[in-house]
């Protein structure tokens, strides 16, 4: 059943691509990219009974890498469902739908190809860990998403193509950017204080704080580029390209830290 769930939600993520990147060059964007919104729509409540029924039967499958990432995918979708609410900025899915395609895929690759953790402790610090980060990554995805808006849409201006060549739904420089000051407030506490439970937990399960595990070190790596991040921001008042391009590298490490490190690097997160 939850890898029926995960196939659906992993069609419709893929659907929703095909109809955003068909109405980007379509002459009705308008009303194919209401339906692609709808297929995401449809793909995080089926995510969201999926995350249900999976805490109901075993909440220790969401330590695998596999059930790891989609949560993930929910939590990028929540983010970018509540950034249309608030903004009524649609062109941030054509960066979520994908994302949250890969995600799904790589989840059902990783399916069969792992073993639970050894001295799991499952428990509301656990919880808690797992879901301020996935809701900082989720923040930083999209904002990564209005980074490439961003300096793509600059890009264009600076070598002077014409306004009537730009799709004509795509949020204003300003507007990006401002998405990318919400994600830099909100996001980097969200990571602080899931970190700190992060290795709360690590001392329950193995007994010390911290051990220079590879997967530690470029969770405080992250931790520093989104500290950065935030002080650019919030400090100084930093704003356009650098940001945009900090936020793109915040997020790049972040998947680097789940792709890369815990698959290739031997550490003792399975996650």
């Amino acid at each position: 059943m939850l890898v029926t769930l995960s196939l659906l939600s992993l069609f419709l993520c893929a659907l929703a691509t095909f109809l955003f990147y068909i109405g980007i060059k379509g002459k009705q964007p308008a009303s194919v990219q209401k339906k692609a919104i709808c297929c995401l729509a449809v793909s995080f409540i089926l995510l969201s009974f999926l995350l249900c029924v999976g805490a109901i039967r075993d909440m220790d499958i969401y330590v695998l890498r596999s059930w790891y990432l989609i949560p993930l995918a929910w939590s990028l979708l929540l983010i970018a469902f509540i950034i249309y609410y608030k903004l009524r900025y649609t062109t941030i899915f054509v960066f979520v739908a994908p994302l949250c395609f890969i995600l799904l895929l790589s989840a059902l690759i990783f399916l069969h190809q792992e073993k639970p953790m050894d001295n799991l402790v499952v428990g509301p610090v656990l919880v808690v860990h797992l879901s301020l980060v996935f809701a900082s990554i989720g923040i930083m995805g999209v904002a990564a998403g209005a980074g490439c808006l961003f300096l793509w849409q600059e890009n264009l201006l600076k070598n002077k193509t014409k306004l009537m060549n730009l799709p004509k739904n795509i949020p204003s420089l300003g507007a990006l950017d401002k998405v990318n000051h919400i994600a830099a407030r909100f996001g980097f506490p969200l990571y602080a204080i899931g970190l700190i439970f992060g290795f709360i937990w690590a001392y329950m399960a193995w007994g010390r704080l911290f051990s220079f595990d590879p997967k530690e070190i470029i969770s405080l790596l992250i931790l520093a580029l989104y500290g950065f991040l935030f002080y650019e921001r919030e400090v100084r008042g930093t704003n356009g390209r650098k940001t945009a391009k900090l936020a793109l590298i915040v997020f790049a490490v972040a998947m680097f830290s789940i792709f890369v490190v815990n698959t290739f690097l031997p550490t003792h997160h399975s996650f």
